[in-house]
């Protein structure tokens, strides 16, 4: 089994990581695991459009490291191992690409994000990866 959670640096991200260690540890195999932060591709913007992109997306990585720390922390004092995915686009489409591509069982997210403004104008990342996902999601509230 293949289970995948999405880290974004939230308590809510790190609540659905809990969940997922949980559960994996009642497994009777232990199942592989996957920690996926996702940013937005800031070239979107006009204002990137003079920006190099291959410095955007390492100062992205930066971020996500700092994202991912406390998730693979919780991970390694579990006495599990995950895989560690840094992308960069649109969040629910790349996850979904993951998905598919890593062939995932079970994605497992945080029932908010980042912030409250983004899932206002654009909708909430959990939902809309629910709606969308050709596996089971855990939304983790």
């Amino acid at each position: 089994m293949h289970i995948a959670i999405a880290i974004d640096g939230s308590d809510h991200a790190l609540k659905a990581l809990d969940r997922a260690i949980g559960m994996a540890k009642d497994l009777k195999t232990t199942p592989s695991l996957s920690l996926v932060n996702v940013h937005l591709n800031a070239l979107v913007s006009p204002v990137a459009r003079g920006i190099d992109q291959k410095l955007v997306e390492a100062y992205m990585d930066e971020i996500a490291d700092k994202e991912l720390a406390s998730a693979k922390a919780r991970v390694a004092e579990a006495g599990l191992s995950a895989a560690v995915v840094k992308a960069h686009g649109e969040i629910v489409p790349e996850l979904l690409k993951f998905i598919k591509d890593q062939k995932v069982d079970l994605m497992v997210v945080g029932g908010k994000g980042r912030g409250s403004l983004v899932d206002l104008l654009l909708g909430s990342v959990a939902g809309r990866l629910a709606e969308t996902s050709p596996v089971p999601v855990l939304i983790v509230k």
